[in-house]
């Protein structure tokens, strides 16, 4: 169990060399390392000889999940078949390419950056340094136009990049206001949903945690029926941004943890020590929108982290979220409503990290 596993160790120096290492490769480096598992790279055949189809999710259950989570987006297409890959040195690391297709992503990013990011209840590393005045926000630009994600309501968006509102310092000796901008641009880092994560003490508050959003509980409970999801991380990363190695152990439950990859493409790392050897296991993969990740079993808690996100490859068709769409109910693009804010995303990671916090 969790509570096994100590939340303040610290990672192996192999896995800390190897992510300063990918840290500072070259983007072509990257593309033509043979270490470097890549599902959207087929070329590089000499990744895949440790890992082997342990699984396929058939397309037609996930058309089911997939319309009853986005259903008032309209006619859904086909939903091609999604192979479960295992690594052979990392017992329970699933890898599922391409696991959501692009309606499903742009439905998905919605539901998180316009819907759940305005949640107060919901909190954000800027409420460390910062009040944010939700309902000043909302007040100041109104919207009355409904979506199909319930995103009718405020949204951050709403507010014109050039605006001045600022959300100000706890503490104005220590730390300066901000602007929306700023805000959206480059300080906003993650946000939590459904259990509030104590990064300081790296445990789960007693007290009954905010509800998790039920949409987003029955599209994974769908796809990873092992898990009850009652809490995420929304990590929002720009090129340059960086997550440390560690290791998930402060849920009470042994449940895998879920990892869905939206925008431009990140390496992550992921490793095992062998006690027994003094060893350590690793992989490292690269992971594309729509990518999807299961650690459970050993893998359930193995070190992990993040140690590059690479500009400029977030998909066309993404990138310029919030303000176009072939989809156009998913943004309420009707009357432009995000038009200023037209590729935002061209140039972001967004990862959400799913757990079950108790059995």
């Amino acid at each position: 169990m969790a509570g096994k596993q100590d939340p303040h160790g610290k990672p192996p120096e192999t896995l800390r060399a190897l992510h300063k290492f990918y840290q500072k490769a070259s983007a072509s480096d990257l593309a033509n390392d043979p270490n470097v598992c890549d599902f959207g790279n087929l070329h590089q055949d000499g990744t895949f000889t440790k890992l082997r189809i342990v699984g396929t999710l058939k397309g037609s259950c996930l058309l089911g999940t997939f319309s009853q989570f986005a259903g008032s987006c309209g006619d859904f297409p086909d939903t091609d078949d999604v192979k479960v890959y295992e690594h052979a040195d990392l017992p329970g690391l699933q890898i599922l390419p391409s696991l959501l297709p692009q309606y499903i992503q742009r439905y998905l990013l919605s539901c998180l950056l316009h819907r759940d990011l305005s949640d107060p209840e919901h909190k954000t590393n800027v409420h460390f340094h910062h009040s944010i005045p939700y309902n000043a926000l909302a007040a100041k630009y109104p919207s009355d136009i409904e979506s199909a994600n319930g995103s009718g309501g405020f949204s951050f968006f709403d507010c014109p990049p050039e605006s001045s509102f600022h959300f100000p310092a706890l503490d104005p000796s220590a730390h300066s206001s901000l602007t929306v901008a700023q805000f959206l641009n480059r300080k906003l880092r993650w946000v939590t949903l459904g259990g509030q994560y104590d990064w300081t003490e790296k445990t789960y508050p007693k007290e009954t945690p905010p509800g998790f959003p039920k949409d987003l509980a029955k599209l994974t409970h769908g796809i990873f029926e092992h898990i009850q999801p009652q809490a995420a991380i929304v990590n929002v990363y720009s090129p340059g941004d960086t997550l440390s190695i560690h290791r998930d152990v402060s849920e009470d439950s042994d449940a895998g943890l879920v990892s869905i990859s939206l925008g431009c493409d990140g390496i992550f790392i992921v490793g095992l020590e062998e006690t027994s050897t003094n060893t350590v296991k690793h992989a490292v993969l690269r992971l594309r929108s729509g990518d999807g990740v299961f650690m459970r079993g050993l893998s359930r808690y193995a070190w992990h982290g993040v140690p590059r996100v690479l500009a400029g490859t977030c998909p066309m068709w993404l990138g310029d979220w919030p303000g176009g769409s072939s989809h156009p109910d998913v943004e309420s693009e009707v009357n432009g409503r995000f038009v200023a804010w037209r590729g935002w995303m061209a140039n972001k990671r967004i990862n959400l990290n799913i757990r079950q916090m108790r059995d």
